[in-house]
């Protein structure tokens, strides 16, 4: 089928064709939910993947696909994904079809609390999470894309964390993208539930700037072994064009 028949077919009238340039790929985004943020495009240049075809590869929180779409360039493996809001499951699938990867991405709509335990266990989990504690929780009825995607309303830092645990082999990854200012949350949780940290990367908005998010990798069950702090990664110069790492990222140059 033509480019154009198809992306016809795929993209309705209120959405749009965003394009990754380096790994020549396209995903849909809709400007009535949240759209992929330069946290999961760190996220999935962080996160160490299987290449072979019989890994396994799971996304939690995957919104509208974003880091699987764009691991599928660096694994021959299928990879399976999960997302709560079924509109952004919807734009998942169909951007897969507008890449020609629908037999290599599985999108599931589902709360992942309620995900039984798979039969065959992960090597790799990737996550972007919601990042903000929920201390009065809104009526659902009022919640916006934006206030799941961002807020623990539906799922919480213990219970992905806690999911993690039970979908992983023993030595198995989670990589995930944080918040800084909730960084000790983050490591309470993945060592009481048996992961060790293994890798940490900090991105700056600009160099002199703090960090707004964290990058970390951690083993199940993997012994502790010390954490290697890789060097920042910093977003965007002085006159707020990227900084040449992040060009590299987005554009292959």
């Amino acid at each position: 089928m033509e480019p154009d028949v198809l992306m016809n077919q795929l993209v309705q009238a209120d959405e749009r064709v965003d394009a990754f340039i380096r790994e020549n790929l396209q995903i849909i985004q809709s400007p009535h939910y949240f759209s992929f943020s330069v946290d999961a495009i760190l996220l999935a240049e962080f996160a160490n993947v299987p290449r072979r075809a019989s890994g396994r590869i799971m996304d939690f929180c995957s919104g509208n696909g974003v880091i699987p779409i764009l691991l599928s360039k660096r694994t021959q493996a299928n990879i399976d994904a999960v997302e709560y809001q079924a509109p952004l499951v919807d734009m998942a699938k169909r951007s897969a079809q507008l890449n020609g990867l629908e037999t290599r991405l599985n999108f599931i709509q589902a709360d992942l609390n309620e995900l039984p335990r798979p039969q065959q266990l992960y090597d790799l989990i990737t996550c972007n999470p919601p990042y903000f504690s929920v201390q009065n929780k809104q009526s659902q009825h009022h919640l916006t894309s934006h206030a799941i995607a961002r807020h623990e309303v539906f799922l919480t830092l213990e219970q992905w964390v806690h999911k993690a645990r039970i979908f992983l082999k023993d030595k198995g990854k989670l990589c995930c993208v944080y918040r800084p200012d909730r960084l000790d949350d983050l490591m309470e949780t993945l060592l009481r539930h048996g992961f060790s940290v293994n890798r940490m990367r900090f991105a700056y908005p600009k160099a002199h700037l703090p960090a707004k998010v964290v990058l970390i990798e951690a083993i199940y069950r993997g012994g502790r072994q010390g954490v290697v702090i890789e060097p920042p990664i910093t977003i965007y110069q002085a006159d707020n064009t990227y900084t040449p790492e992040m060009q590299a990222i987005y554009y292959g140059n």
